[in-house]
């Protein structure tokens, strides 16, 4: 009698668990993740100022795109790169964790990468001479000051040029000392 009921308890489970099935709606995890709603994002002074402080010395600067001016909310272009925040600012705010950055010539865009919009724009410590500078130029001027080193000095004309090989007009040391008469 044990048995028989047992059985008929296990039956009833499984002819329940289908129905049961039927009545839940399944959840959508890649609509889930494209609806989910952030907070706004409100830098403090203080957050602006590590934010600004720990991008002072990143070396991802980049050219803006033309015709792009940044305002919050805006879009991205595509041609824009967005970099995660350094580890060391998101030590000191692990708020901003969610959140990327774009460095620009002149000022820094927090922008939210799951919908490429701005989301704070705020000026470099120190802004560049105001034009877009390519990384090797940073790396002349700035970032040899923040190494200690002396920035290179732009030279007025391009170095002369030289042909390569030998050109037979000056010595090497190696000819020999022929007389012909």
């Amino acid at each position: 009698m044990k048995t028989l009921m047992c059985s008929a308890a296990t039956a009833l489970a499984l002819i329940s668990i289908p129905a049961l099935a039927q009545d839940k709606t399944t959840i959508d995890p890649n609509k889930l993740a494209s609806e989910a709603q952030r907070a706004p994002l409100q830098l403090s002074d203080q957050q602006r100022s590590a934010i600004q402080d720990a991008l002072e010395t990143e070396n991802t600067q980049q050219k803006t795109p033309d015709k792009f001016e940044p305002k919050i909310g805006a879009a991205i272009p595509g041609k824009l790169t967005v970099d995660a925040m350094p580890a060391a600012l998101l030590a000191r705010e692990p708020s901003l964790k969610q959140y990327g950055y774009a460095k620009l010539a002149k000022e820094v865009l927090v922008i939210d990468p799951m919908k490429k919009t701005v989301i704070a724009i705020m000026p470099l410590k120190t802004p560049t001479s105001g034009k877009d500078e390519t990384p090797t130029d940073w790396a002349q001027t700035r970032g040899r000051e923040l190494t200690g080193q002396a920035p290179e000095q732009a030279t007025s004309g391009s170095p002369a040029m030289e042909p390569a090989g030998d050109s037979g007009d000056k010595s090497n040391g190696n000819e020999a000392t022929t007389h012909e008469k």
